[in-house]
């Protein structure tokens, strides 16, 4: 019994201790289980980790690179896209003192305004004009400048020894260095026309008055005397130390005008009778407004047939009759009239009976002595130097100033005789105050009180034979050579230069003129001076390096830290 028991114990504690082992044994393996489990996830996550990490790298690498890609893409697009704005828009620095490289804002809206194709050939090779002069190399980027401005005006280099077929047709006309500037406007009949002003080298340049008077003294102007010498080039080399300014601005300027210009208009300047003054900035000014301007002498020459201005600037010995008679004749224009004519006084003139008498049949009279203003608010330092701002509205239609005020430098009165007498009558354009007097410049006498006139206009009409239209022939009486002289036309603070140009086109209907003043050239061709010299320096060589140093450092610092 008792081994019974003690069997069934051992039985019982056999499979207890069995059942227990394999609970343990249970237990580690599910523990062991868990354990690699724990093992195996941060594995997993580790590799998952991993793979992020390359993937993230891999985008910001390609975004990098996609992004350098639009960087220079978008920079290519800038650089032709601004090259081509540029081409149309110029945008240029002139780093030169005076502007030389530049030209007026007059000129570039009028070569905006141009519609018509024009052409400028320089009869050189473009190094060879260039390095003439330092004058040649501004008026080769004036072109330049000019064709930008406008696609319809186009250069071109035709050196005349290469190039002698192209010449043919200017031979007669054109030298080696010349420009031809042409254009073939289509008539009325709608046949082509073709409309050519050649510029010269000295027409690039402005001489100082000691030169002109020189030659003035021998009877012959600068253009005259370069063609005795042979050429400009010859006659520039010579008077070289001459030249004070440059004209190419002008030069350019009113060839194109006078192409383009559908009523071209034609000066002539009446010499031979011992003038006082050549008049050189006026001629200048008119030629720079596309006028044509041409000289003659009126005691051997006639009259051209295509003038339509005769300008008789202070002869100082008086006009013969028959001489008289061919200015008649030109005013008349066999009754059809539409000519003009300025006659210029001075107080230096000797007695001029036949020219007085001729201007009385306009109804005009040239008064003795000179005017003088009471008062010192209307003169300038002296009182026969005076101010005048009493000015009609007339041919005002050019004036940007409202209130002009013209400098007058002891100018003889000019009196009309009436205002009007059958078909002429006569216009005060320019007066003095009412406080004015005349004064003899030989013995002080006071001759006259009152309001004086220093420029009277009279005009003459008839009517059209086969119209209702009506025409003029007008003269334009100035009372002084000092209005229109150079030295007072280059004045900025009277308006007399811009005042002598607006009548002028209104009396002959030409449009709208410009003014371009000369334009001193003085150093080298690129004359900047020490401080800007420095700023360039500092700009290239040290701040635009600095710039993209940074600009590296920065973007190498981001991608790092990322």
């Amino acid at each position: 019994m008792a081994n019974l028991d003690e069997n069934k114990v051992s039985a019982d504690s056999k499979d207890i201790l069995a059942d227990v082992l394999a609970e343990e044994k249970k237990k580690k393996a599910e523990k062991a289980d868990e354990s690699s489990k724990k093992d195996d996830k941060p594995k997993k996550e580790k590799k998952h980790k991993g793979e992020s990490g390359a993937a993230k790298k891999f985008k910001h690498g390609a975004m990098a690179t996609t992004l350098t890609v639009i960087f220079f893409v978008l920079l290519v697009l800038i650089n032709v896209v601004a090259t081509k704005l540029f081409e149309r828009y110029p945008i240029t620095i002139d780093l030169t003192k005076e502007k030389i490289y530049s030209i007026s804002e007059e000129s570039e809206e009028y070569i905006k305004s141009i519609d018509m194709d024009v052409m400028i050939t320089v009869c050189a090779d473009e190094k060879a004009f260039s390095s003439l002069s330092t004058y040649t190399q501004q008026a080769n980027e004036v072109m330049k400048t000019y064709s930008k401005y406008n696609n319809k005006i186009k250069y071109q280099y035709m050196d005349i020894k290469a190039n002698p077929d192209f010449y043919k047709d200017y031979t007669d006309e054109v030298a080696q260095y010349d420009i031809i500037v042409e254009t073939n406007p289509e008539g009325d009949d709608g046949k082509k026309i073709k409309r050519t002003r050649v510029i010269g080298l000295i027409d690039l340049v402005q001489f100082n008055d000691e030169l002109t008077q020189m030659f003035s003294q021998y009877g012959v102007s600068v253009e005259e005397y370069a063609k005795q010498v042979g050429n400009d080039l010859t006659f520039i080399s010579y008077y070289g130390n001459y030249i004070e300014s440059s004209s190419a601005e002008q030069a350019f300027t009113s060839a194109i005008m006078a192409v383009t210009d559908p009523s071209p208009v034609t000066v002539t300047f009446l010499e031979g009778r011992s003038e006082l003054s050549e008049f050189s900035y006026f001629r200048t000014l008119l030629t720079a407004n596309g006028y044509t301007v041409k000289s003659i002498n009126i005691t051997t020459d006639d009259i051209p047939e295509d003038s339509n201005v005769l300008v008789m600037g202070a002869p100082k010995v008086d006009y013969l009759p028959e001489e008289l008679d061919k200015v008649d004749k030109f005013l008349l224009n066999d009754s059809k009239l539409g000519r003009q004519l300025i006659y210029v006084g001075d107080y230096g003139q000797s007695d001029t009976p036949n020219i007085d008498e001729f201007l009385k049949e306009y109804g005009l009279e040239i008064g003795k002595g000179v005017v003088c203003e009471t008062y010192q608010s209307n003169y300038y330092q002296k009182n026969y130097y005076t101010i005048a701002s009493d000015i009609s509205d007339d041919f005002r239609q050019d004036m940007t100033n409202t209130s002009p005020q013209l400098l007058v430098l002891s100018s003889r009165p000019v009196n009309p005789l009436y205002e009007e007498d059958g078909m002429i009558k006569t216009f005060r354009y320019v007066n003095s105050t009412s406080d004015a007097y005349t004064m003899d410049t030989q013995s002080q006498e006071i001759l006259t009180r009152g309001q004086q006139s220093y420029i009277v206009l009279a005009s003459k009409a008839a009517f059209g034979v086969d119209n209702d239209d009506t025409y003029y022939s007008n003269i334009l009486a100035i009372g002084g050579a000092s209005i229109i002289s150079d030295q007072v036309l280059a004045y900025d603070q009277y308006q007399n230069r811009e005042y002598i140009l607006s009548v002028i086109n209104g009396m002959t209907g030409k449009t709208k003129g410009i003014t371009v003043t000369p334009k001193v050239i003085s150093g080298n061709i690129f004359d900047i001076n020490e401080g800007q010299k420095t700023k360039l320096k500092w700009t290239f060589i040290v701040i635009i390096p600095l710039v993209v140093l940074i600009t590296g450092l920065v973007i190498w610092i981001r991608r790092k830290n990322k």
